[in-house]
């Protein structure tokens, strides 16, 4: 991040025609947040990882403990922001992605506040705009993690590039930037990357400011301990109620045996894919020159921590927009008013084009929300004996409000063979353990290439021994098959 990055004093001959007062900028940021992402509205279908968070808040709300009743690997803090959801009241769909919204609109509010220090308050508001649109564009338009964690990343983005500006109160702002990230790892763990960055460039900050060694020192250190207090609270609670080792496991440990669905040329696809659709950001960024720099780097670095995963899911992208759609800003700050202000329409135009085929194909792909209706219709409310959907949507368990079957829900610990060794058990076994038990209904997804064929040898066996077919669904692109007990186990 350049430290020597001045402000920017504004000349209105330079000045988009958009709207300078942030109370005017934040109302209209919020429209434009409920514009592009309504078509998702009330969809339980959006993403299955969503899904999943949204059961497993609500399940907290019973007793239910992330890691020891259901196992994942995200940090408990995302669970917490469902369980938090739920407590509202309501369906929790339409309400955990109105919350959403409400996260997405703050946290590009906020992007206006990073961009306005160095650009026009038009460029910077429309910055804002370009971080929404781009959001729906890399798949969040609903609650996924990186939606919710850019809200506290952007607060200690900001609190970092005043710091680096000013080489005043570098302590403090350093501080509440750290904890802030603290909170974004209990959310989302690549969240240190940026974190890290943020503090080496606050760090070299205060060493060009000629602060002396021993106060960095004492600086890096009181920093390094905000950033990893969330984190070690989680734990402490963890461990004080005798479920310390379940926590390690799937916080630190279990993502080195999860293995990776795509291959090496899937991969590679996925990264071009992501590459062209952020590619307008990129082209405004680059014409931003020297202002463009500090949120440049801040992207590479969200860049290099997703590309550190092995995996491209469009989602995943997401941290990357928020910088990126900083820098964008920049690009438009360097003309007169009237072509700037076209470029901006223009760039808005193909980002909403882009947000509205995505969003359409996606849909199409996932399914609607009369399509979960209907196969929450079909295996009907709290099945007796508990449903187990193997491959199946986990929203399904919280539409139907069936018992658990088992620990491990989201449809990938038993369907699929990147969790071989991602999960605490072996998933032959459990997934043996569980059609042992006879469960009253089994919903089984149309297989594909990742499917773990040692799994559903098991549960195809199970259903042609002792399961009738009550009719199929279908899902998006694929069918829904729901079988019922029709004898069980002597």
């Amino acid at each position: 991040m350049n430290a020597a990055a001045p402000s920017v004093v504004a000349d209105h001959r330079r000045r988009l025609g958009l709207p300078r007062s942030a109370a005017m900028q934040a109302s209209l940021l919020l429209l434009a947040a409920f514009v592009t992402r309504g078509a998702l509205f009330g969809n339980p279908l959006v993403h299955s990882d969503e899904g999943f968070y949204l059961l497993v808040g609500n399940r907290m709300m019973h007793g239910a403990w992330p890691f020891v009743d259901i196992f994942d690997r995200k940090p408990v803090g995302l669970f917490l922001i469902f369980a938090a959801i739920r407590s509202v009241g309501g369906d929790g769909i339409l309400t955990y992605q109105v919350a959403a919204t409400l996260c997405a609109t703050a946290t590009a509010f906020l992007a206006t506040r990073i961009a306005r220090r160095f650009c026009s308050p038009g460029a910077a508001f429309a910055g804002g705009l370009c971080y929404l649109v781009w959001l729906v564009v890399f798949d969040g338009g609903g609650g996924q993690a990186s939606v919710w964690y850019g809200l506290p990343m952007a607060g200690a983005g900001l609190l970092a590039i005043d710091g680096i500006r000013e080489r005043r109160r570098l302590s403090r702002r350093g501080a509440a930037a750290m904890l802030l990230v603290g909170v974004a790892m209990q959310i989302k763990y690549t969240a240190m990357f940026e974190g890290v960055f943020f503090a080496l460039a606050l760090l070299r900050a205060g060493w060009l400011a000629g602060r002396p060694l021993h106060r960095i020192g004492r600086d890096a250190a009181l920093w390094i301990v905000l950033a990893l207090l969330p984190t070690a609270i989680a734990l402490a609670v963890y461990m004080a109620a005798g479920h310390g080792e379940a926590f390690i496991f799937a916080n630190f440990v279990s993502i080195f045996g999860q293995g990776d669905p795509d291959t090496a040329a899937t991969n590679a696809v996925k990264l071009l894919e992501a590459a062209a659709l952020a590619s307008p950001l990129g082209w405004l960024a680059i014409r931003g020159g020297w202002r463009a720099w500090p949120a440049l780097e801040w992207a590479a670095i969200a860049l290099i921590a997703v590309l550190m995963m092995g995996t491209a899911e469009q989602h995943y992208f997401i941290p990357v927009m928020l910088p990126l759609s900083i820098a964008a800003a920049a690009g438009l700050n360097d003309r007169g008013c009237t072509f700037a202000l076209r470029r901006c329409v223009a760039m808005l135009a193909i980002g909403l084009a882009l947000a509205a085929l995505v969003t359409t194909l996606r849909i199409r792909q996932r399914g609607t929300p009369a399509q979960a209706a209907a196969l929450a219709r079909m295996v009907g409310d709290r099945p007796a004996g508990c449903m187990f959907g193997f491959n199946s949507e986990p929203i399904l368990y919280y539409l139907t409000r069936s018992c658990l079957p088992t620990r491990y829900i989201f449809r990938s610990h038993l369907g699929q063979t990147s969790e071989v060794h991602g999960i605490d058990t072996d998933p032959v076994a459990e997934t043996a353990r569980i059609l042992a038990r006879d469960p009253g209904l089994i919903v089984i997804r149309t297989p594909k290439p990742t499917t773990n064929p040692a799994t559903q040898a098991l549960v195809l066996r199970a259903v042609a021994d002792r399961y009738r077919l009550v009719g199929t669904v279908r899902i998006g692109r694929l069918r829904q098959y729901v079988f019922r007990l029709r004898r069980a186990r002597r």
